[in-house]
């Protein structure tokens, strides 16, 4: 027994979805939520990852979500907010927009940080639903938004 099928539906994604992000087919998604195929160690690992909980978790041997990890280290990261802001400042690659942000109170930039992971996490869902679409469908909406965009551009310098 495992607990893939309920992560992969507490995620809201579907079998083939999570079959891309281990680079199996969706056919292998449900053998392994069935049971029907044992997980490998490699696959464990991936998907501990992937869903961030512990395998012991993922395997029902425990109801406790979390991965054991460096509890120091953990209460160092939770109490340092500049440390979170210097990454956070990192991981956009140079996007100065946050820079002026710098001298402003520990819970503003902790708001900061939380809304803009809100607003990129629901860009992800709504680029994740297009994956499903074939390139050709891709294709034709952006070419179909492309082409509104251009008509209301007419319209406003009209």
């Amino acid at each position: 027994m495992n607990r893939v099928k309920e992560l992969r539906e507490r995620m809201g994604w579907t079998q083939t979805d999570l079959g891309n992000k281990l680079n199996v087919k969706a056919a292998a998604i449900s053998k392994y939520e069935k049971g029907d195929v044992s997980l490998t160690d490699e696959t464990i690992v991936k998907l501990t990852d992937i869903f961030n909980v512990s395998a012991d978790y993922l395997l029902c041997l425990t109801d406790d979500q979390l991965p054991v990890g460096d509890v120091d280290q953990a209460l160092h990261d939770e109490l340092d907010t500049e440390s979170k802001w210097l990454n956070f400042l990192k991981t956009l690659s140079g996007d100065s927009m946050f820079y002026q942000y710098e001298n402003i109170d520990e819970d503003q930039k902790l708001a900061i940080m939380d809304e803009y992971k809100e607003k990129l996490e629901k860009k992800k869902k709504k680029v994740e639903k297009f994956m499903d679409f074939s390139d050709e469908v891709i294709d034709e909406a952006l070419n179909f938004a492309a082409y509104n965009q251009e008509q209301r551009k007419k319209k406003s310098d009209i």
